[in-house]
């Protein structure tokens, strides 16, 4: 467990370090570009990482489930640092979206790996125990990236943040350093792996799974888009229409990390973790979608963050209901099951922070009006297919119990 929380801190970290800093590392390599395609390179820089989640996460969870969680896990934290430093590195914007999709590639290893690590052996009560603490090292690392490289990239030498434009490359190189030791740790930490199971030949998903999976799918990517949006969206809108200042926006998404943190923690609660259902979900999806409504009478910083709190408690809490909900009757090929939630997830941002991009420069709002358009397609299908789903899932799973133990 102390190795898997220190590869995602790492991974959130160096995620989370470049942020703020997005604007500034894409005005390196254009420096005479307008606020139109500063906008554009930052959306597709941010997508370009998510999509690389997007199209590796399912190949890594069925490689993890063929061939063990530990070589996935150490091949993909590889791959991510080598990628993290060869962005920092980039001469060029061609290798810079090249060293980002790298970057992007190894990181899709790790959470969904580490969490079928952890499903492989644990109590259902200690999965969810420590499914929280995995979310926890995630958001700790959003929490403290932002922080940490807006420091580095100035005032560590005194000087502000965009007074020597190669400092903005420092962090990502620091978070690799930082990861060399982890990575050298993981044959020690992670020890010699059993080995893993062969899936039962009769593992084929009844109709009521296979349809509670694609609304769970479904109700993952929905969400990150918002969160994808609001990341690329919120850095420009910051910047670009509210003028401020890029230590200013890092603690913007430190309020994000720190409330996405707090709401997962409420899911402990035995209490509030039995009340979790369709209408728990929808709301959480309204709330976010409310909150994105008033985004283009943000007056200042104080009152972007508390709308980033709010936008972020709500979308932070469905990915981690999501994967409860997905294990809870499930054994078999965990590895792949969640690899293909996070590429839901992955693709559902990566769109968002496209989006983002693209329509910012048309209407600096229009981002998160669309954000906020899809929430409220998110609640409605969390009430309806998901929950609908979900029930028939259990009732079956229920009836099934029921026979065996007449048999």
């Amino acid at each position: 467990m102390a190795w898997l929380v220190a590869a995602v801190f790492v991974v959130s970290l160096g995620y989370g370090a470049g942020l703020p800093l997005l604007k500034l590392y894409v005005a390196q390599f254009v420096p005479d570009a307008g606020s139109a395609t500063l906008a554009w390179h930052v959306g597709m820089l941010g997508g370009a990482y998510t999509f690389a989640l997007f199209l590796f996460a399912p190949g890594w969870g069925r490689l993890s489930d063929r061939y063990g969680r530990n070589v996935v896990l150490m091949t993909g934290f590889a791959a991510f640092l080598v990628g993290g430093a060869a962005a920092a590195l980039a001469p060029g914007l061609a290798i810079a979206y090249t060293a980002r999709m790298l970057a992007g590639a190894g990181a899709a290893a790790i959470v969904p790996t580490a969490q079928a690590y952890i499903a492989d052996i644990s109590t259902p009560m200690e999965r969810n125990r420590r499914f929280v603490l995995l979310g926890s090292a995630a958001f700790v690392g959003l929490l403290t990236g932002p922080v940490f490289g807006s420091w580095l990239a100035g005032p560590a030498m005194g000087m502000a943040v965009d007074q020597m434009p190669a400092m903005v490359n420092w962090p990502a190189l620091a978070v690799g350093l930082a990861g060399v030791p982890i990575l050298l740790l993981a044959p020690l930490c992670l020890g010699c792996e059993r080995p893993v199971a062969p899936l039962p030949s009769a593992a084929a998903p009844s109709p009521d799974r296979r349809r509670f999976v694609h609304a769970s799918m479904l109700l993952a990517l929905l969400a990150s888009f918002a969160v994808g949006t609001f990341e690329a969206g919120f850095n420009l809108f910051g910047g670009e229409t509210l003028g401020l200042a890029s230590t200013t926006m890092a603690v913007m998404f430190v309020t994000c990390s720190l409330a996405m943190l707090a709401a997962q923690a409420t899911l402990l609660l035995p209490g509030v973790r039995q009340r979790v259902n369709h209408r728990w979900v929808a709301g959480a999806f309204g709330a976010s979608a409310l909150a994105l409504a008033f985004t283009s009478a943000v007056p200042d910083a104080a009152s972007l963050g508390l709308l980033i709190a709010v936008v972020a408690t709500g979308a932070g809490m469905i990915g981690p209901v999501l994967s409860y909900e997905l294990l809870e009757r499930c054994a078999v090929a965990r590895g792949a099951l969640l690899g293909a939630q996070a590429a839901a997830g992955n693709l559902g941002q990566a769109a968002g922070s496209v989006s983002a991009g693209a329509l910012f420069p048309l209407q600096p709002a229009a981002p998160f009006w669309l954000a906020g358009l899809v929430l409220l397609l998110g609640a409605g299908a969390a009430w309806i297919y998901w929950g609908r789903a979900r029930n028939a899932e259990i009732a079956a799973t229920a009836a099934t119990l029921e026979e065996e133990g007449d048999g």
